[in-house]
């Protein structure tokens, strides 16, 4: 089961505490993980996906051409033109430009220290790693000029090395998107010359054990923090739906001369995740194309849905792309029982519509005191920096503090690794039964999704604990994010105000900023560098830690205080003349509406319920599904 949920904000309020991020109690004293040997872990790492470059992106053109051509103003559509920075809420892709700046901005806003967010002497890194997940090259929606297989290539090449100048140190981990293939959707299984071909662009960013996974279909696995944390890169096209030249995921069998790609690829995963768990390592997952009944072969979303769940204590985060939207799901193992009524009653999840859906979906999560929680996780959709609708990227921080392993360790009972591969395809894909098997009542009557019931070979434990990362805030748990959004719009209205009044030289030194959208944080972990100002009013009212050096910053100084200049507001505290409390000042509450302590499953499907209690919230979840570019456009 997937609920498909969207992120939106929390009921504004006063300041909460935050909870001191230490793994091994609350006055752990560890000493910090070591990046590479050259500095200290900041905390961070940056998901950035859908770039769609387009060198044939021509200013001032007409958007109905895709902006490519320039359509004379009165002819249908014509009068609607590409802006310079690219054009927002259109079918145009991104001009280089736009890859460019962003890159920079992010070079020159994040490479900052950790601890006090501004420069200082202590070797830190702006992001401890980087998830790409995919689609550097343009859609081929122009028929006057068709997509090359020498241009797609010249794209991912553009991106790679786009990449590896802003990053030269920090581990970067790429995907294959939909469209950075020669057929729009479909690739064949590996061995092929497009495998290798991404074999030979990452090569720089491949463990050589890698390579030979790549060549045969796109996907690998990669340590970003040594013996602490890895990221599996999946190749979602071989689960992709739309992808006619695979055959959706089914289960192996002896007398098969071929075996599917997506079929090929989950046992692979299943093999990877045991032997990162034997290693009693953490695991992020990416990809592409999300994990939605409605995006997925039906065998390969089951059998990925239920992998993911019961491997919860070694999966700390998944990450995806492709929709454009910003949304966060909920997974839900098959084993969970639904009525009978509620399965003839079924409906899949469509992009018609989808705020009805999302809504339907809050509200029937169950609450609190019913849910059984190893039978659920969580993943993550980031919304794109193609101006589909704004361009838009994400910073998350997780926890650093080093301590004894929270998940409790188990010796396998299953040797996932060296099964025979039959084997292995039994507790993937089982057997299908007239029943439901080994289900958990939840005592609930709302309608779910389909989802086929297997009896799944019984070897494969559930691996989850309410220690674990996902579950508790320990070492690595993410903590939370702070999305990035830049009003294209305003940019590019800028942009033709400078050029009309001081010429296009000066125009061209504008630099455009990305700005705060919205945290997940609590409103005093994100604003506690203020707090530690000692000269302010409200600093010993709201003082919450004894050394400032003991928080993570989510936010580096000078960013919050741009979004503080934003308001013409100098400190991010208001003191009531009435009852004299330090609150965060008014302007600046929405974006901490969401006000979660960490981004354990546990937070993130509270957060999900509050989403359908408050209209305000859900108003602003509408908004933020679509980067706000819709709202503002009208």
């Amino acid at each position: 089961m997937l609920l498909f949920l969207g992120l939106a904000c929390l009921v504004a309020q006063g300041l909460a505490t935050q909870q001191p991020f230490f793994a091994g109690g609350e006055h752990a004293t560890t000493d910090p993980v070591s990046h590479g040997g050259d500095g200290v872990l900041s905390g961070r790492f940056l998901h950035i996906t859908d770039m769609h470059v387009d060198r044939n992106y021509k200013e001032d053109s007409s958007v109905v051409s895709t902006c490519h051509r320039n359509t004379p103003h009165h002819r249908h559509g014509g009068a609607w033109r590409a802006g310079h920075w690219g054009t927002g809420v259109s079918d145009c892709d991104s001009p280089p430009r736009l890859i460019n700046h962003t890159l920079a901005w992010v070079r020159d806003n994040w490479n900052v220290s950790v601890a006090t967010g501004s420069d200082t002497d202590m070797p830190t890194h702006m992001f401890d790693f980087v998830i790409w997940t995919g689609d550097s090259a343009r859609h081929d929606q122009d028929p006057q000029l068709l997509r090359t297989e020498e241009e797609i290539v010249d794209s991912n090449r553009f991106t790679i090395h786009a990449m590896e100048s802003t990053f030269p140190d920090i581990p970067i981990v790429p995907n294959i998107g939909n469209n950075d293939i020669v057929l729009h959707n479909t690739m064949v299984a590996g061995p092929s010359d497009e495998t290798r071909r991404f074999a030979k662009l990452w090569k720089d960013h491949l463990p050589p054990e890698a390579i030979e996974t790549v060549v045969l279909g796109g996907y690998f696995s990669k340590d970003v923090l040594a013996d602490h944390l890895a990221v599996i890169s999946l190749n979602t096209l071989y689960f992709y739906d739309s992808n006619k030249a695979t055959d959706g995921c089914p289960r192996r069998h002896k007398k098969d001369t071929e075996v599917d790609a997506g079929t090929l690829q989950l046992e692979w995963m299943a093999r990877e995740l045991a032997r990162y768990r034997r290693r009693n390592m953490q695991v992020h997952i990416i990809g592409h194309v999300p994990p939605t009944a409605g995006n997925y072969f039906p065998d390969c979303y089951d059998a990925y849905t239920e992998l993911v769940l019961r491997f919860q204590d070694t999966i700390v985060g998944q990450h995806f792309g492709h929709m454009n939207m910003d949304a966060f799901f909920v997974q839900e193992s098959s084993a969970v029982a639904a009525d009978i009524a509620d399965v003839e009653d079924a409906r899949v999840l469509s992009n018609n519509n989808i705020e009805e859906d999302l809504r339907y979906d809050f509200e029937v999560l169950p609450g609190p005191a019913r849910v059984n929680m190893d039978y659920y996780g969580t993943f993550f959709l980031s919304p794109s920096v193609v101006p589909t609708y704004f361009p838009s990227l994400r910073v998350w921080t997780y926890n650093t503090t080093p301590a004894h392993d929270n998940r409790p360790y188990a010796v396998e009972d299953v040797d996932l690794e060296t099964m025979d591969v039959m084997e292995l395809n039994d507790i993937l894909f089982g057997e299908e039964a007239d029943e439901p098997a080994d289900l958990v009542a939840m005592g609930r009557t709302h309608r779910r999704p389909a989802r086929k019931h297997r009896r799944r070979n019984r070897k494969l434990p559930r691996y989850a604990s309410p220690n674990s990362p996902s579950r508790t805030n320990t070492f690595l748990t993410p903590l939370g994010y702070s999305e990035w959004v830049l009003n294209i719009d305003r940019a590019n209205e800028e942009y033709e105000h400078v050029h009309k009044k001081a010429g296009r030289a000066a125009a061209d030194e504008l630099r455009p900023e990305y700005e705060l959208e919205y945290v997940t944080y609590e409103g005093e972990t994100l604003w506690h560098q203020f707090i530690d100002d000692s000269d302010h009013e409200c600093a010993l009212a709201l003082r919450h830690h004894e050394t400032p050096a003991e928080h993570h910053v989510p936010v580096p100084l000078g960013l919050l205080m741009r979004h503080l200049q934003k308001y013409n507001l100098e400190s991010p505290f208001h003191r009531s003349s009435t009852d004299g409390v330090c609150r965060i000042a008014r302007p600046l509450r929405d974006v901490t509406m969401y006000s979660t302590k960490d981004m354990t499953l546990r937070s993130v499907m509270d957060l999900a319920r509050r989403l359908v209690l408050d209209s305000k919230m859900w108003d602003a979840f509408v908004r933020r599904l679509y980067t706000n570019s819709v709202a503002d456009s009208k």
